[in-house]
């Protein structure tokens, strides 16, 4: 899988999650309408407790990103205070032994270009967009060796779309991976394949579902440091949305 681009931008591989999280196994891109989910499959359960977006502090943040349309000052500074915040405490996992060593586990993606790690403990640990504790830690081969380059937030199982925590509006686009096949191992779920969204997947695999899920580049990326993917296990966004490609701030962090 390949992480979203600009259509001009040379191909690069990204990964995704599944929550799961991720990533896929594949790189061709779907169709439009298979990138949307239905918005009657998204609406959030009635007795469903709110979720507040991740805290800010009171300093300000050293990343400054472009504005667009609609979002508000508010949702910008949240936005850029969690690229810093996840700037800071993702050097705790440069390598995949430093992920390792705290709990996370590969997916199986690498061959795609970025690998994802999970640690499946923190899927419903009361911690949301915490960058201490990122559902996910991405990785790319930079400089001959791989190298912690984004971290993946996961909302907590049985999480839909209308509960995603307002972060930085427009500019922070959830997604989800309806159509992903993942192993069963409570401690190590693999990328499988990839079914329809519909679709069933294989015996001894299961559906990585509607967990909403949200990418936090700290590399600079064509389509903005919140970046979803692209390919056939990119994920699927709101129905209604387009899949963001943020040029304004593609030189961020």
């Amino acid at each position: 899988m390949t992480r979203t681009k600009m259509p001009s931008a040379p191909s690069r591989s990204v990964a995704a999650l599944a929550l799961v999280l991720v990533a896929a196994a594949c790189g061709s891109s779907s169709s439009h309408a298979d990138q949307q989910v239905d918005a009657k499959s998204t609406a959030a359960p009635a007795a469903a407790a709110p979720v507040t977006a991740a805290p800010t502090t009171t300093t300000g943040p050293s990343v400054t990103l472009r504005s667009e349309p609609g979002v508000t000052p508010a949702e910008l500074l949240r936005a850029e205070h969690l690229i810093d915040k996840t700037i800071v405490d993702l050097k705790r996992f440069e390598t995949p032994a430093e992920a390792y060593a705290a709990g996370y586990r590969s997916i199986g993606d690498a061959l795609t270009g970025d690998e994802h790690y999970v640690n499946w403990s923190y899927s419903n640990d009361g911690h949301i967009l915490d960058p201490m504790r990122p559902e996910s830690v991405v990785y790319e081969v930079r400089n001959g060796q791989q190298t912690a380059v984004a971290a993946m937030y996961a909302m907590p199982f049985g999480s839909t779309f209308a509960g995603v925590p307002d972060v930085g509006g427009a500019l922070t686009q959830w997604h989800v991976h309806r159509n992903l096949c993942l192993t069963t191992d409570p401690q190590r779920r693999v990328v499988a394949g990839v079914t329809s969204l519909n679709g069933a997947c294989p015996p001894g695999t299961s559906k990585a579902g509607d967990t909403p899920m949200l990418h936090v580049w700290t590399i600079p990326n064509p389509c903005g440091p919140f970046a979803a993917l692209e390919g056939i296990g990119a994920g699927q966004v709101p129905a209604g949305q387009t899949r963001n490609c943020d040029t304004r701030n593609a030189s961020v962090p």
